[in-house]
């Protein structure tokens, strides 16, 4: 059995072709006919000859196209083999084999082998007897092959790649043309490859001489005179016909030309008839057309590099024009074709579904981008493989107290804090370590040497510091907020809590806390709560992957408070929607307070908005008060009811739910029973907050019965004789029975039922300007009125009339005096005076005590309306009140600008100068939310260092400035506050100005609420890389925000990284300055949300800016004044000491030093691998003789031209024109040297034609 293979397709690329080439241009019985001829010929050979090499194809092709010349011209068949037959024999000779070896006469060398020639010679010998009939259809197919085979030849002449396939495509066409007698054909090809002139046998004149199409002449015509309407003389016959891909090549360039020259276009086609192909996006002149017609045909960068110089040219020109402006609806091959790759990484960004904060893109990785990119100027990257929950990044512990190294080795919870971004915006200080420091509850404190007994003072301090440990993890959640990944296999680590001391003084001896100071379980408690929480916020929200398999994989075997803490995390990111039913039932019926609570608050924050059905029905399960009387009892911890309570107004939040509402606004109101008396407070104000949530901004139209609604709220607020209205009947069976109820009396219990009440107003009509619920909300002006509200009411007063009259906020001093009643104005004027003569019906305490609260109410509702802006004037008025406060309670600090009224202190006691220091710093933390503010930095250090060993310091006073100090530096400074409804909502209960005395301390408001402001968070940072190094670096934006009703349109600039304003405003980004290509992005103003990671149309691309750096020019890291980039004046010293070479001068001990410094030169001005490439071989100063030196000048002088106006590109076409000119100068000095081809001679004109054009 004998196993044959029998192949049909060519394997040369040129052969492929001209077969493809003919199938498409011929006619079928010429093209079946010379399939039978040529595979039958091939078919028919010897076994031996069948393992084909690429010249054989060829050769057979081309034996078969001259026996068809030959049977066309059987008359002279015999003189021809009797020629062939002499030439063969001189071809033999030792005369031939002498001369062929002259370089001058390399031009000579024939296609054809002697023996090949032989073949023909006895071919035609015993094929001499064609008949007329055979000779007339040879000599036609000869036409049609010579009209296609020219089409491809022409093709091949805007190719570089195909010089020398056309060399064989002459010599065969040279032949068939002087078959036919085209003398035409045969003086063209004769131009272009002098040296097959000897090759060509006896003439016959045509009749009827054509002028073969000249695509190269055809290209110079069009740049001279332009495109006109039916110009198709040049143009071969081919290139109009629909889906043909034998002259695909020619077609593009063609199409392009018509294009850039501004060609009408009819449909597909344009008027030379020429179809083409256009990607979709915005074209307004011809250049964009030809750029999208390019991408479309999958032309770019390697493919305008295989064009000859001259012929590229225009193109190149055209994408230069493109690159300075371009429309913001391309695809991303475009950008790259203009040598936009940042706009292409954009494009590519935004389309993509996923995006991880942690890779950087690059044009390698993408391949439709490498596709139009030349190869040469691609960056190699080394791939980065994270670690298993953290990038691999340098801990930076300078900042970090003096600790051994095994303490300095300990997990944190802020270890992947010091990355290159932050180090880029934070990098010139030690701020990121201070903070660190400041937040660290891993290591032991240091407890400085103290007199008396040592142990007791020890165990003193160790406990003022102990209420300081416990408060941290406050800020380190907010400081770590969605800073990192977790990986799915692993579980999470929660850093320690350590509540020791150390002395230093004592050989660092480790103190732990006694018991006979307190219950230290009790103590940590909570504490351990909020570290489980901030431990859980740095998972970043959109984390991939996140499976409720890993959520259980962390549970402990028995509940704990911190991983209650994790859960209510995760539920803040809202990864607790994948947890499934059976898993929430695992978690509540562990009868864990902290961990029911944590579950709740975490489902609902998760579920925000949605009222799911499934949720509602667990929350309201642990409402005692909504049991039906056939429930059976439940002894649930009132923490867990109000946080129950809470959760249900996040996941009613906006809704009005009549049924809903109802039920909130009768527990703000419920009478208290049994052991709940104390609690009260606590569960009213949850019943508010979540009414407040419940009917978030929607004012006068919650349902139908709003003015019912109010009136009943405002009866809780300011007391009166219950008369329930209608709409609200109160249901006397969920009442608690008599035997365990409180006798409160038939009024209202204000100090219970008005800060709910007063909270929920201010949610209610938040941001609706409504005048008539602000006036009521109004402070007492007179001296009786006073007597009937507290001052702590006061504050909850003038911060609900506020956010009422959202728009009239202003951050001025004279804003926050228009807030205080005249009567309040008096007094402070009296208290200044310190005069004695006050009238008995005065009471000054409660005056100022109400004026110091008014101002604090004022300045927390300058925070909330103000967070996440860096307003300047918010900041500096908030920092003065802070000054204020604090000099207040002790004098330390010079007051800032503003002049306050001084000697509160001898009538407003401790605790209240305390929470009015904490609310103001937690203020202006929210205005400078993310910025790392260095000012407000160091006082936030120093309130923290505040040890009061007298106990007037509480630990709600730490918990405040531990969370003032993380919304300063929030997520690491890429997060900030936004300030819509949903997230002033949340801010107002995280912010609540009543703060715990000691660490378990949920009487009034429980902790767990100060958690919320996670949902009020937006990652509004923009980071710019540089798409060439992949490095984050600084560019300064243009930022341009809308007209409000504060301000006129306002354009001001910043430096990345940075934070942007919100959606809301945000008009305009710009990249400016001279040093990297322009960017400009136009956004529509939204009351939208800011995009997120999932967001395809995030014109940010989740936060990263990709810029490209102009060439010639350094970064600013590298050259921040901008002395540096002063490339032209470097390189031209550099030029003019090439040009200084005298007579006998060796270049490399002349100018050598100053050459030698190019590439390092380049290297620091560009990251393009051609133009250090370039610089590092064709600017060698090795080299020694004239030739070389002149070359090596003149490429110093290109290099600098392409450096200085940034077209690196143009480089390849300089070195193509200068061996243009020396190779033609080289013939011209030479005598009797034929040239080889004259195909750059066709280029060098196209060149001069459209420099004319110019």
């Amino acid at each position: 059995v004998l196993r044959c293979t029998l192949r049909a397709d060519p394997v040369s690329l040129v052969m492929e072709d001209c077969i493809n080439a003919l199938e498409e241009g011929v006619s079928p019985s010429v093209f079946l006919y010379f399939l039978k001829s040529f595979w039958g010929q091939v078919f028919h050979s010897p076994l031996s000859e069948i393992d084909f090499k690429v010249d054989t194809e060829w050769e057979n092709f081309s034996r078969l196209i001259m026996e068809w010349t030959r049977n066309a011209n059987y008359a002279y068949s015999v003189q021809e083999a009797k020629t062939n037959s002499a030439w063969d024999f001189l071809l033999c000779s030792k005369m031939h084999k002498k001369y062929i070896k002259d370089p001058s006469l390399t031009g000579l060398l024939l296609s054809l082998s002697p023996q090949y020639s032989m073949s023909l010679s006895q071919s035609a010998q015993t094929d001499t007897k064609v008949s007329p009939e055979n000779s007339s259809f040879y000599e036609q197919s000869l036409v049609e092959v010579l009209g296609t085979l020219h089409a491809v030849y022409e093709d091949y002449k805007l190719d570089i790649l195909h010089k020398q396939d056309l060399y064989l495509l002459a010599s065969l066409l040279s032949s068939i043309a002087a078959c036919l007698g085209e003398e035409n054909y045969v003086d063209y090809y004769v131009r272009d490859f002098p040296g097959i002139l000897p090759h060509f046998p006896v003439f016959r004149r045509a009749s009827d001489l054509k002028n073969p199409p000249n695509l190269i002449q055809w290209l110079q015509n069009r740049l001279k005179y332009g495109c006109r309407s039916q110009d198709r003389e040049g143009l071969p016959p081919l290139l109009y016909k629909e889906g043909i891909m034998s002259v695909d090549w020619s077609r593009k360039v063609v199409a392009f030309y018509c294009l850039l020259l501004g060609s009408e276009r009819i449909g597909k086609h344009l008027v030379s008839g020429v179809s083409f192909n256009v990607a979709s996006g915005t074209a307004k002149s011809p250049e964009q057309w030809t750029v999208l017609s390019m991408v479309s045909e999958g032309f770019g960068l390697p493919q305008l590099d295989r064009l000859p110089y001259g012929v590229s040219l225009p193109l190149r020109h055209a994408l230069d024009r493109c690159r300075e402006s371009v429309p913001v609806d391309w695809p991303g091959p475009a950008y790259v074709l203009v040598g936009r790759e940042d706009l292409a990484l954009a494009a590519i960004s935004r389309s993509t579904a996923v995006r991880s904060p942690h890779k950087v893109q690059s044009v390698s990785n993408h391949l439709n981008l490498i596709r139009m990119s030349a190869p040469y100027t691609l960056h190699l990257h080394p791939l980065i493989v994270p670690s298993s929950t953290t990038d691999l990044q340098e801990v930076v512990v300078s900042g970090m107290e003096k600790v051994d190294s095994a303490a300095a080795s300990v997990i944190d919870g802020m270890e992947h804090m010091f990355n290159p971004t932050t180090q880029l915006r934070f990098g010139r200080d030690l701020r990121l370590s201070e903070v660190r420091r400041l937040l660290c509850t891993a290591t032991p404190v240091v407890i400085h040497s103290v007199h008396g007994p040592v142990d007791e003072d020890h165990q003193a301090y160790l406990l003022h510091l102990t209420q300081r440990t416990t408060a941290q993890p406050f800020g380190r959640g907010a400081f770590t907020l969605a800073t990192t990944g977790t990986l799915l296999t692993e579980a999470l680590t929660i850093p320690v809590l350590e509540v020791a001391g150390r002395v230093p003084s004592m050989r660092n001896m480790i103190v732990h806390l006694s018991n006979t100071t307190g219950n230290v379980g009790d103590i940590i408690s909570w504490a351990e709560f909020h570290n489980g929480v901030a431990a859980g916020l740095k998972i970043a929200p959109h984390q991939p992957k996140m499976s409720r398999t890993w959520i259980t994989y962390n549970k402990p075997e028995e509940p704990n408070f911190c991983h209650a803490g994790f859960l209510m995390a995760l539920g803040l990111h809202g990864h607790l929607r994948i947890l499934a039913k059976s898993d929430i039932y695992d978690y509540l019926t562990q009868t864990h307070e902290a961990t029911m609570i944590g579950t709740m608050l975490g489902l609902a924050a998760s579920h925000r908005g949605t009222m799911h059905p499934t949720i509602s029905k667990m929350l309201y399960v642990h409402i005692p008060s909504r049991h039906p009387p056939s429930f059976p009892e439940l002894e649930l911890p009132t923490h867990v009811q109000s946080a129950a309570m809470l959760a249900v107004g996040l996941l009613y939040q906006e809704s009005t739910h009549p049924m809903t509402m109802k039920i909130l606004l009768d527990e703000i109101g419920r009478r208290s029973g049994g052991d709940n008396v104390l609690e009260r407070e606590r569960y009213a104000i949850a019943a508010g907050l979540a009414l407040g949530l419940v009917t978030l901004g929607r004012g006068n139209d919650a349902s139908g019965f709003a003015e019912a609604l109010v009136n009943r709220l405002f009866q809780y607020m300011s007391g009166s004789t219950e008369s329930h209205n209608d709409l609200f009947p109160m249901d006397y069976s969920l009442e608690v029975p008599s035997s365990a109820q409180v006798m409160d009396g038939s009024s209202v219990n204000l100090d219970v039922t008005a800060p709910a009440a007063t909270v929920a107003l201010a949610l209610m009509f938040l941001k609706t300007e409504c005048e008539v619920v602000a006036s009521r909300l109004s402070v007492p002006d007179t001296h009786y009125g006073l007597q009937f509200v507290r001052p702590d009411f006061i504050l909850l007063r003038v911060i609900a009339r506020n956010m009422i009259l959202w728009d009239r906020i202003n951050p001025s001093e004279r804003w926050i005096q228009s807030q205080i009643p005249d009567i309040m104005k008096e007094g402070v004027r009296i208290m200044e005076d310190n005069s004695d003569d006050i009238s008995e019906n005065i009471n000054m305490e409660a005056i100022i005590q109400s004026f110091a609260n008014i101002v604090c109410g004022a300045c927390l509702s300058i925070g909330l309306r103000y967070a996440g802006t860096e307003n300047a004037d918010a900041q500096e008025l908030l920092y003065s009140y802070s000054i204020y406060f604090l000099n207040e309670i002790k004098p330390v600090a010079s007051s800032s600008g503003a002049r306050h009224p001084k000697g509160l202190s001898k009538y407003v006691d401790r605790a209240t100068l305390e929470t009015c220091l904490s609310v103001t710093i937690l203020s202006l933390s929210l205005v400078m939310a993310g910025t790392g503010h260095l000012e407000t930095f160091k006082l936030l250090r120093y309130l923290r260092s505040r040890i009061d060993l007298h106990g007037h310091t509480k630990y709600g006073n730490h918990m405040a400035v531990s969370m003032a100090i993380g919304f300063l530096f929030l997520g690491g400074g890429r997060c900030t506050f936004a300030t819509n409804k949903g997230s002033i909502a949340v801010l107002l209960i995280s912010l609540y100005p009543v703060f715990p005395t000691k660490p378990n301390d949920n009487n009034t408001h429980l902790q767990a609420f100060r958690h919320l402001y996670v949902l009020a968070t937006e990652a509004r940072y923009v980071q710019a890389i540089d798409v060439d190094t992949g490095r984050d670096v600084y560019i300064p934006l243009e930022i341009t925000i809308r007209e409000t009703a504060n301000h006129l349109e306002t354009t001001y600039c910043r430096v990345t990284p940075c934070i942007l304003p919100e959606r809301s405003i945000l008009k305009r980004v710009q990249v400016c300055g001279p040093r990297y290509w322009p960017q400009d992005i136009h956004l529509s103003p939204t009351d939208d949300p800011w995009w997120g990671p999932m967001d395809k149309d995030d014109p940010f691309n989740g936060g990263v800016l990709y810029v490209k750096r102009k060439v010639g020019v350094c970064s600013y890291a590298d050259d921040p004044t901008g002395c540096q980039s002063l490339l032209s004046r470097v390189m031209h010293k550099v030029s003019d000491r090439s040009k200084g070479l005298g007579s006998g001068t060796s270049l490399g001990k002349s100018c050598g030093p100053a050459l030698s410094k190019v590439d390092h030169l380049v290297s620091t001005f560009s990251a393009d691998p051609s133009l250090l490439a370039f610089a590092q071989l064709c600017c060698d100063v090795t080299w020694n003789n004239r030739t070389e030196n002149e070359f090596q000048e003149f490429c110093v002088q290109v290099l600098f031209e392409c450096v200085s106006t940034d077209r690196p590109a143009l480089l390849q076409t300089y070195l193509y024109l200068y061996t243009t000119v020396s190779s033609l100068s080289e013939y011209a000095s030479s005598r009797g040297a034929i040239c080889n081809d004259t195909l750059a001679l066709s280029s060098l004109k196209v060149a001069v034609a459209y420099s004319e054009a110019l």
